[in-house]
This record gives structure tokens, sequence and C-alpha cells, in this order.
């Protein structure tokens, strides 16, 4: 997959999440960096080993996003944080090609003394994440009232001794602090990522955790991606569609709605029709879409996203195209965005039903605001069409379910120790 590349898959996975808590995602990197200067003082890692252990790093409170209320750092810290943890590691596990490393999320918050005789390839690591995650939280409420001596009195109990003495180290050699209060730090971090590597299909499965990022808001957002793409390939194939282009249709369905995770909960769960001031806000998704795609994304696939909004006689927005300004792939996105809109249950609304959705289609088509060749291919093949999106959105429900039941199983456990 040449859309995108090793680096961009990660500087777009972290500023997707930092659209819905920038904190959160500030913490993360000054995390990964800590841990990237331990890595570096331990030594016997190559560049992009580093780099992935530090990208998980930056991503280590992700299942905060699903469970808690990130907004002072030493409460979260006190209250409890296996909740997170637990949904982290199987957001990852499930979610993303870090299934191996993904246990050293759910390890990061417990006790060394607790994981020092794990029979698990990433134990140290975890504890060394362990440890950088506490230097970050304590160092950022206390300032310099921060005494890292005080974490060695708990040196082969909370801590490990080795992530201890690598971080003093490391401190010393770096001086760690002052590139973070200086954000020297970042200029770091992305130079490191130039040496991350991804296979296609790994990208494919990272861009895909983008569209399940924005489950972790509300479901129903994810239901819509995946009828979204359902309907992209199945109306692309009928229309005969090159292979690439149903590919680049395919990544542009599965991240066009990337910029809803910056809308306030109060109007993208709204269960109610938006005020005008509302509607205004809502349609800044697509701008929002933009300003973290731009430069990093092919800009075919970035033109199809960024078009599911316009209509063929200048109604639509942001910018108002006509029909002559816009292809048969953006054409495609902006019916099968219809259709979800119109067959999938909102806060606000129940579901259409067929006739209803067939007879809204040919009236958009008639207008004027949809492609009458799209609309009509889609009218014909409508069960088929249809079976196939429900095929898809129950395996994603199912796959939900598996999560959701490991998440209580693994949870209760830890409860119980």
């Amino acid at each position: 997959m040449d859309f995108i590349s090793s680096k961009n898959i990660f500087l777009l996975t972290r500023d997707t999440l930092k659209l819905m808590d920038k904190q959160i995602m500030k913490h993360g990197s000054r995390t990964g960096y800590i841990l990237y200067k331990m890595l570096q003082q331990r030594g016997g890692y190559e560049k992009f080993e580093m780099a992935e252990l530090v990208m998980l790093a930056t991503l280590h409170d992700i299942g905060a996003y699903k469970t808690d209320d990130f907004k002072d750092n030493m409460r979260f810290e006190a209250r409890n944080y296996m909740a997170h943890s637990v949904y982290g590691y199987l957001f990852m596990k499930y979610l993303s090609p870090m299934s191996e490393k993904a246990k050293i999320l759910l390890w990061h918050h417990v006790d060394y003394i607790q994981i020092r005789d794990l029979n698990y390839e990433f134990k140290e690591e975890a504890a060394m994440l362990n440890l950088a995650e506490k230097i970050d939280i304590y160092k950022e409420a206390l300032g310099d009232k921060f005494d890292i001596s005080v974490f060695h009195r708990y040196a082969d109990t909370k801590y490990s001794r080795e992530a201890l003495v690598l971080f003093g180290q490391a401190n010393r050699e770096h001086d760690i602090f002052h590139k973070i209060e200086t954000e020297e730090y970042e200029k770091e971090l992305d130079e490191l990522m130039d040496y991350i590597m991804f296979t296609n299909e790994e990208k494919k499965s990272y861009m895909e955790m983008q569209m399940y990022a924005l489950g972790l808001r509300t479901s129903i957002k994810v239901m819509d991606s995946v009828t979204n793409i359902c309907v992209c390939e199945e109306l692309a194939k009928r229309l005969n569609l090159s292979e690439k282009e149903i590919e680049k249709l395919y990544y542009g369905a599965l991240i066009h709605d990337i910029g809803m995770l910056a809308i306030p909960d109060e109007i993208l769960l709204a269960a109610r029709k938006l005020t005008a001031a509302e509607i205004k806000v809502m349609r800044q998704h697509v701008s929002i879409s933009e300003e973290i795609l731009k430069d990093r994304l092919d800009q075919e696939v970035l033109d199809i996203v960024l078009t599911h909004h316009e209509r063929l006689d200048g109604s639509g927005y942001p910018k108002g195209l006509r029909e002559a300004e816009l292809n048969l792939s953006q054409k495609i996105l902006q019916v099968a965005d219809t259709v979800t809109g119109l067959t999938n249950k909102r806060h606000y609304k129940e579901a259409a039903d067929k006739e209803e959705v067939k007879n809204i289609l040919k009236q958009e088509a008639e207008a004027g605001h949809l492609s009458k060749q799209v609309v009509d291919i889609l009218v014909e093949n409508y069960d088929d069409i249809k079976a196939k999106v429900n095929q898809k959105e129950e395996e994603i429900l199912r796959l939900y379910k598996k999560l959701e039941t490991q998440y209580k199983l693994v949870y209760e456990k830890f409860i119980r120790k």
C-alpha cells in the first residue's frame, strides 16, 4: 500500500487520538520519549524495534479514551488504573498488528514484583514503561519539587531496579527533563519514526484502527464506517472501477469521518435534531479531517475523503463543488454516505426501511444532488448490497462483543488479586 508511509501511519494514529484529548497524547509522547532514552541506554535494539516500542508507549493510555476521565493525571493515577490498562491491551491485541507487544499495556501499571517472574518476552519493557509513565506524571504534577530518589526506595518492589538505573544514566547523558520542557524531544521522536517499518498488511490494519478509534467515542460511528465501506465496494465493482481505484475508495470510505473525533459529545451524540449553530460545528469535521490528513495521505484518497458531503449541483459543503469537478469514486462515497445516514439508527431517529431509502435516493438523484448512475445501480442491487453490509456488520459486532467479554473477564481477574 503506497498511499501512506509507515511514519505517517504513526503520526496519523497519534494525531487522530489527539483530536479526542490532547493531554492524553501529550502525556503519551513524553512517556514514549523517556522510554526511548531508556531503551537506548539499555542497548540491544534495532532502530525500528525502538520505534515500534515508542509508538506503543505513546499510545499506552488508549484505553482511557473508553474507560476514564483523564482531566487530572494525579487523580487518574491514584484511582482505578487497571480499567484502561485492560481495555488498551485488548484494543491493541484485537484491533492492531501489535498483538504480541500489546500485553506490555496490560502489565505497565502492575508493580514490578508481580511481573518479574513472568514468562513474557517483553516484561522488562513493560517495567520500563511503568517507570517512564510514573516519572512523567509526577514530574508534571510536582515540577521542580520532583525527586527521583523517592522512586529508588521502591526498587525491586514497585519499580525495576534496572529501569531506575537506566533512567538515571539516560537523564545524565541526555538531560531528559530539559528536552521535554523545551519540547526538543519532539524532534528526536520525529527522527526516530523515520525508522519505523510496516508491511502493507500492517498498514492496512493500522488504517482500520483509525476507524475503530471512532468506536472509543460511540460504536455507531464504527458501524457507519463499515456500512460506507461495504456499499462503496459493492458499487465500485458493479461500476467497473479498477482494482487500484477500489483500493483508494476503500481507504477514503474507511477514514472519511475521522474529523468527527473532534466534535463535542453534546453535538455528536445529541438525541435530537441539531440547531443551525450545531450543524455549523458538525460540518467542521471535513476541514478537521483535511488538517490531519493533508501531506500524510495520497492526494486522490484525500480528495475522496474531503468531498463526501459535496453535491452535484453545488449545494454541498465545504466547497460547493459541482459534478464536473467530481470523479466517480467521489460520487460513490456521496451515495454510500447518504445510504448510511438513512439505514443506520441514530440517537434521534430509527433506521429507514428499504422503500423509504430507495425513494429518498431517487429524489436526491432527480434533484441533481446525487449521481443518477450510482443511485440506479444501488437501487437495482439494493437487497444484495444490504445483505453484504449486514454480514460485515455482524462480524464487527462479534468482534466488539468478544472485546467486551474479554475486558470483563481480564478486569475481574485483576480486581480479585
